[in-house]
């Protein structure tokens, strides 16, 4: 499928950027002409998407980033405000799964909510205030946060996860009402079943396959069959579409909106 956006001259940040949907994200905008901010505290595979980018003909800088250190997040936009002389698109992508050995609610240790919450929530917050006195001052901007279906479905094996996604969808709402006096758009994307390495490179989700004889690939088709009308999992591309969607000209009267990109999967 070929969508054409036109992101020329427009500064784009995109967090949690060195694999999967972040990295997809990262490459579409550059396709479209934007200036493209990798973000990522993968310090490796972070510029080896910039350096794809630029192979590509895009234009990109890598800046090593860690969502939970507020003075991280600072150096990345004052660092990347330097070089391409502002910012004009703000995308939450880095995240985890919170996944653990626990099978019981009362047995999660205290560390995986605290990891969980201050990359998935705390770090799109440092991001979000990072860039909210810039977007205030020159009247514009645009801010996607990458949530999860997991925020408006139980989610019992991994209850940090999905708590962490709709503390997400809360925040954008939130936010995006204290910003429409600025003329900025705050929507938030919530995804559903897409085969990133957040999902097919996690031991504990190897084991849970395993212990129904699946493989980690049979346990998440079982999973999309299951869950999804349409039977079909969604790509890094169908989400990557969404948020540049959002953060086009066609979006403008957009805004607090958490758009569900999941063949169906939460119909309601």
């Amino acid at each position: 499928m070929d969508v054409t956006f036109d992101f020329s001259n427009r500064v784009a940040i995109v967090t949690g950027a060195s694999g999967g949907l972040g990295k997809e994200t990262a490459l579409q905008f550059a396709k479209a002409g934007a200036k493209v901010v990798v973000g990522d505290v993968k310090t490796e595979l972070g510029k080896k998407t910039a350096e794809e980018i630029k192979a590509e003909g895009g234009e990109a800088i890598f800046i090593e980033l860690d969502v939970t250190s507020k003075e991280s997040v600072e150096h990345m936009v004052k660092t990347m405000v330097k070089i391409f002389g502002g910012i004009d698109i703000l995308v939450n992508v880095a995240g985890v799964s919170g996944v653990g050995d626990s099978n019981s609610f009362n047995e999660l240790p205290e560390e995986q909510w605290d990891v969980t919450y201050n990359v998935n929530l705390k770090g799109q917050v440092f991001c979000c205030q990072a860039v909210y006195d810039i977007f205030r001052n020159q009247k514009h901007g645009k801010i996607v946060n990458v949530s999860s279906v997991a925020a408006k479905i139980p989610t019992p094996t991994i209850p940090p996860y999905g708590a962490s996604k709709a503390a997400s969808v809360s925040l954008t709402r939130s936010l995006a009402y204290d910003m429409a006096r600025f003329n900025v758009n705050v929507n938030g994307v919530c995804p559903g079943w897409i085969w990133t390495p957040i999902y097919s490179e996690d031991p504990y989700i190897d084991r849970r396959a395993a212990r129904d004889n699946l493989t980690t690939r049979e346990m998440f088709d079982k999973t999309v069959k299951r869950m999804v009308p349409f039977g079909r999992e969604q790509t890094e591309e169908d989400i990557a579409y969404t948020i540049m969607f959002l953060c086009s000209d066609a979006a403008k009267n957009i805004t607090a909106q958490n758009i569900n990109v999941d063949g169906g999967a939460v119909i309601y």
